[in-house]
C-alpha cells in the first residue's frame, strides 16, 4: 500500500484494489458505485446528478496501524482527470472487535472548529457526509499496541457542478485544532506552498495515483 507519512498523516492506502482480495473490488464497484446506489445516496444528500469515479482517485482500502492518525482537513475539490467536482464521501468501516479504547474515531467539524462530532468506527459501520469548501474532517490517533489496524473502504462521488454553483479549486488543505498551536502556525503555510506548487505544473493532480484495470497495465 502506499505509505503517507508526515505532519498531516500516518496511514496507507491504495486505490489499485486488484491487488488485494476481490471482494474489496466488488465492495467498491458492484455496490458503493453502483447506479442503484448513487440514486440512494442522491436522496439522502439531495444532491443530483452524481457521479462514481471507476479511477478511485484518492479512495480504495485505507488502513492505520497503531500511532496512525489523520488530522483534521478538507479534501482536494477535484478529480484529476474528469472536469468534475468532489461532493460526497462514503467511509465504511472493517474493524471488528473495534474497542473505544482503540480510538481512530472520525471527527466531524463546524466551519469555526467550535462544533464536534466524534464516530466511533466500528465494524460495517457506514459514514456518507458531503464534501466542500468547509466539509472539515479527519480521524483520532489509533492506539493499538496489540498491532491491529484501522481499516477502511472509501468512496468518493463527483458532479461536473461545483457544491456552490462558481468554478474553483483548492489542494486538500490542513488546519489544527484548538489546542495544536504548532498546526495552527504551519498548517497555513503548508497549505500555500502545496496550492503553489500545483499552480505551477500543467496538470494540477497529474501525481494522482489511480485504479488500473487488469488490461490498462
Amino acid at each position: 500500500m502506499d505509505a503517507l507519512k508526515d505532519i498531516r498523516q500516518y496511514q496507507a492506502q491504495d486505490p489499485n484494489l486488484s491487488n488485494l482480495d476481490p471482494i474489496f473490488g466488488k465492495i467498491s464497484f458492484d455496490h458503493l458505485n453502483a447506479a442503484r446506489f448513487l440514486e440512494i445516496v442522491e436522496r439522502i444528500s439531495g444532491i443530483r446528478d452524481l457521479k462514481p469515479d471507476q479511477k478511485l482517485y484518492a479512495a480504495g482500502l485505507t488502513q492505520s496501524t497503531d500511532g496512525g492518525f489523520l488530522n483534521v482537513h478538507v479534501d482536494n475539490s477535484s478529480h484529476p482527470v474528469q472536469s468534475w467536482y468532489r461532493r460526497i464521501n462514503i467511509l465504511v468501516y472493517l474493524n471488528p472487535h473495534w474497542s473505544e479504547e482503540k480510538g481512530g474515531h472520525l471527527e466531524l467539524w463546524s466551519q469555526n472548529m467550535s462544533e464536534l462530532i466524534a464516530i466511533w468506527p466500528s465494524f460495517n459501520r457506514m459514514v456518507m457526509f458531503a464534501t466542500n469548501k468547509s466539509s472539515w474532517h479527519g480521524h483520532r490517533r489509533v492506539n493499538t499496541p496489540d498491532g491491529g489496524t484501522r481499516k477502511s473502504i472509501n468512496i468518493y462521488h463527483f458532479t461536473e457542478e461545483s457544491p456552490d454553483g462558481s468554478p474553483y479549486y483548492h489542494v486538500t488543505s490542513f488546519r489544527g485544532r484548538r489546542k495544536e498551536r504548532v498546526n495552527q502556525l504551519v498548517y497555513p503555510i503548508d497549505n500555500f506552498v502545496q496550492t503553489a506548487a500545483r499552480r505551477l505544473r500543467k496538470r494540477k493532480d497529474e501525481h494522482a495515483v489511480l485504479f488500473k484495470e487488469e488490461n490498462e497495465k
